[in-house]
């Protein structure tokens, strides 16, 4: 299999993954096939995050097993209740996603959209088993590395993967879990391709479904609405690329469909309440936002926030005759606040940090669409589209709920941005990126609004179209200036890729440089894989256990060093010299020392490595600024005593 087959059929297969299971338990329920997709994936994520949790603690090895018998627990339960009488209401997401030939050649626009976001990153990729150059993609090779050696992918124990003694601790994983899922692909290439199936489909399909939902009148929402999400800065795979935080961003892309199935049983729900569907509309949501959460709980918080104020702002004006619908945001709200203020969420609310930047370059930020997370140009000319939407949405019963809820997230950024003393965005690592992503999804839904707006500025009346059936003149202008507006954009998508992914890019270091990479592949079939590998985190050497299966002592960066790490990066320094500290490192199975000339990370810790002189034992392979030894602890006088 080529290493390109390899990453489309994995994607293929997390694709399948994703959407199958999830699918049909909600067609069991009696929901429509347009709610089956936009639920689709964060079902995917409950079953593989809850069922990679079961599966450890009864010792079964992670595998396509257990989840397809999570899958089947699911889709029973839906039966089961179904029998009961306990089914979905039928929902404005009945029906076809948009009416034929809506929009001319609609697939081909979006498929050409598409290409814009991807092309750039393929380039600079240059191989499907490229690795970005960030911190978090490394933790997320090495994750994904130790659940296929050990057979385990319970949120409750993948965190071990950042410290040596192998303490199981939480780190959501229902990402990991469903990558885990495709076997006999190099990790690398594993990772990449299941960043792409769910970061690219769900986002663009979930914004189309949510278009769909706010706007069922609107034949064109939405191909209008995925070619924005495409193309809008700041989507997932915008992330992806910018700072790889893989399970945020892959939770992000599977919030629009949540949040338009969430919209859709609401509103069907809200004029006369039955029992019976609002249980099966409950059970629903609520296993999709348990997916929601074990992708990232950072995804699981937007989604209640947003739920907040859809079902506060469509529900006010009946509070008075029907006061328990106050309850609805109410109880979402309550897990936010909990999380925010109580030590729940002090690993997250603890963390101090992020980038600030002045109140006017904030506002501007969201004013203009020029989001931290790769602002470029088009995100001003999208701005162009969807703020007349916003302002328009406030007037509108049913979508103010839309315009709301972009003002909400918008202050939760410039919270982040500002590193306001409110603290808003605690559970956000007070960071933007993260909150680029549903700011942008809320702003490509209004692009719909917004371009009828722009519409009846520029006289395309209904009367009009139906003098002149053919495209107008204005039309085609627009057309023609919103396609080169796109394609002016490949440049900064281009140079935004090439700084993590290029093989070298002025001013940025690398973990991974191209020629270790090469001499990794070379000499790493020579190594003992049982002798383990000390070096920095920070180094190319963290990255062989990923790429080869060497076996690395530090193999995350961020690793929370014990003392015995601390000793045995110290013995280093003396090893060539002092046999005690030589036999230190033997006895713990070191056999093998990596040294970087130029750190990509200066760690005071870590860099003890790089001070050992060459005499530590015999350079396996070398680059300008890097260089393997395998450790000789003999001195040559017959002293020594091996282990």
């Amino acid at each position: 299999m080529t290493a390109l087959a390899a990453l489309v059929g994995a994607i293929l297969l997390v694709l399948a993954a994703a959407y199958l299971p999830g699918y049909a338990a909600v067609r069991m329920l009696g929901g429509s096939p347009l709610l089956s997709l936009a639920l689709g994936p964060a079902l995917a994520a409950a079953i593989a995050g809850i069922s990679a949790i079961g599966a450890a603690l009864v010792s079964i090895p992670w595998s396509l097993l257990p989840f397809l018998l999570g899958a089947a627990l699911l889709v029973a339960g839906a039966y089961g209740l179904r029998r009961l009488g306990v089914t979905l209401p039928a929902t404005v997401l009945d029906g076809a996603l948009s009416p034929r030939r809506a929009v001319p050649g609609g697939a081909a626009w979006i498929g050409g959209a598409v290409a814009i976001a991807l092309a750039p990153i393929a380039i600079q990729a240059g191989r499907p088993d490229a690795v970005l150059e960030r911190w978090d993609t490394l933790y997320h090779l090495s994750a994904l590395q130790r659940i296929r050696e050990t057979g385990i992918a319970s949120s409750l124990q993948v965190g071990a993967v950042s410290n040596t003694e192998g303490d199981p601790s939480f780190y959501p994983a229902a990402f990991h879990a469903l990558a885990a899922l495709v076997p006999g692909v190099p990790t690398p290439t594993l990772l990449n391709a299941t960043v792409l199936a769910l970061a690219v489909t769900p986002w663009i399909l979930g914004i189309a479904l949510l278009a769909r939902t706010l706007f069922a009148e609107v034949a064109w929402a939405p191909s209008a609405a995925a070619l924005t999400a495409a193309l809008i800065p700041a989507t997932p795979l915008d992330l992806w690329i910018h700072l790889s935080p893989i399970p945020n961003l892959a939770g992000f892309a599977a919030l629009p469909g949540a949040l338009a199935a969430a919209a859709a049983l609401w509103t069907a729900l809200l004029p006369g309440t039955a029992v019976r569907p609002a249980i099966a509309a409950a059970l629903a949501v609520g296993v999709a936002g348990a997916g929601l959460g074990l992708l990232h709980p950072n995804v699981a918080v937007t989604a209640l926030i947003l739920l907040a104020v859809l079902t506060a702002v469509t529900a006010a004006g009946q509070w008075r005759r029907r006061p328990a619908l106050v309850a609805v945001p109410v109880l979402a709200l309550l897990p936010v606040a909990l999380l925010s203020y109580t030590p729940l969420g002090s690993d997250v609310t603890g963390f101090n940090g992020g980038l600030e930047v002045s109140w006017w370059l904030a506002l501007g930020e969201v004013l203009l669409g020029l989001l931290t997370v790769w602002p470029m140009a088009l995100g001003v000319v999208i701005a162009v589209l969807w703020w007349p939407g916003l302002i328009t949405s406030f007037g509108s019963s049913s979508r103010r709920w839309l315009a709301v809820a972009w003002v909400v997230i918008a202050v939760i950024y410039l919270d982040a941005a500002l590193d306001s003393p409110l603290n808003l965005s605690a559970l956000y690592y007070r960071g933007q990126d993260r909150i680029s992503m549903p700011l942008a999804m809320l702003s490509a839904v209004l692009v719909v609004p917004g371009l009828q707006v722009w519409a009846r500025v520029l006289g395309r009346r209904a009367q009009d179209r139906a003098r002149r059936p053919g495209p107008s003149m204005v039309t085609a202008v627009l057309v023609i200036a919103a396609v080169l507006a796109s394609l002016a954009s490949i440049p900064a998508r281009t140079d935004n890729a090439a700084k993590n992914l290029a093989a070298d890019y002025p001013g940025r270091g690398r973990f991974l440089q191209a020629d270790e990479r090469t001499l990794f592949e070379q000499y790493g079939p020579q190594m003992d894989r049982d002798g383990t590998v000390l070096a920095s985190p920070f180094s190319g050497a963290a990255h062989l256990y990923a790429l080869q299966g060497q076996d690395v002592r530090l193999p995350v960066a961020g690793m929370a060093y014990t003392d015995l790490d601390r000793d045995l990066i110290y013995a280093t320094e003396g090893a060539a010299t002092d046999p005690a500290d030589c036999r230190l490192l033997e006895e713990n199975g070191i056999a093998y020392v990596y040294q970087e000339l130029r750190p990509y990370n200066r760690h005071k810790t870590s860099d003890s490595v790089n001070l050992a002189g060459p005499d530590l034992g015999r350079v396996l392979f070398q680059t300008a600024h890097s260089r393997m030894i395998e450790i000789d602890c003999d001195p040559g006088d017959g002293s020594y005593d091996p282990v």
